[in-house]
């Protein structure tokens, strides 16, 4: 029996309900959570850029280095170009001794240290020297230039005398005028021993 003003509420009713309810929990869509990306953007690999040297800058004050040439020679001399003569010959301790004057027509160059031969009447070469020393030398038209000279130990059998005393300028050869070598008498004596000596000292400027 039921009180008055209280409504039962069927029991088919009330699990229906229920029912519902747990089924609606069970299917509600679950919330989708957005994910962060650790990953940052994919680049390409590096190319390396090699760096462009800098344009050298002149520093103030200090002017731009010029270079340098070397120092020339004038052109060799020929014996056309040139004019020699000697002095006196003078004996002294079985040598004989001299001095040659040499002047040059224009600026050329030559040994220097001359190197002298002799040649006889019949144009024969009879006896030559070697250089006492190397280098070369410019000479000048305002100046004129010596050589002092030692012949010794003169072995040349038979010569035709008179003998001329020449400068050798590599294939040409230069006629040193003066005194001539006549004889046997201008010529140091033979000592039969070691070859003979036709030397010449550096040539020097006059003063």
């Amino acid at each position: 029996m039921n009180r008055r003003g209280h409504r039962t509420v069927p029991v088919t009713a009330l699990l229906g309900l229920l029912l519902g309810g747990s089924f609606a929990a069970c299917t509600s869509p679950t919330p989708s959570v957005p994910t962060t990306s650790t990953t940052g953007p994919t680049t390409g690999p590096l190319t390396a850029v090699p760096a462009t040297p800098a344009a050298p800058t002149e520093t103030a004050g200090q002017p731009t280095p010029t270079p340098t040439t070397a120092t020339t020679v004038s052109a060799p001399c020929s014996a056309a170009d040139l004019k020699a003569s000697h002095a006196l010959v003078e004996g002294a301790a079985g040598s004989r001794l001299t001095e040659i004057v040499l002047v040059a027509a224009v600026p050329c160059s030559v040994d220097a240290f001359p190197t002298l031969g002799f040649r006889d009447a019949n144009g024969a070469a009879i006896l030559g020297g070697v250089a006492s020393g190397s280098g070369r030398m410019d000479l000048s038209p305002e100046s004129s230039y010596t050589s002092s000279v030692r012949i010794s130990n003169f072995c040349a059998e038979n010569p035709e005398f008179p003998l001329t005393l020449e400068i050798r300028l590599g294939a040409d050869e230069l006629a040193v005028t003066g005194p001539s070598f006549d004889d046997e008498g201008d010529l140091p004596p033979c000592n039969g021993t070691g070859g003979a000596t036709l030397e010449a000292g550096a040539w020097t400027p006059s003063s």
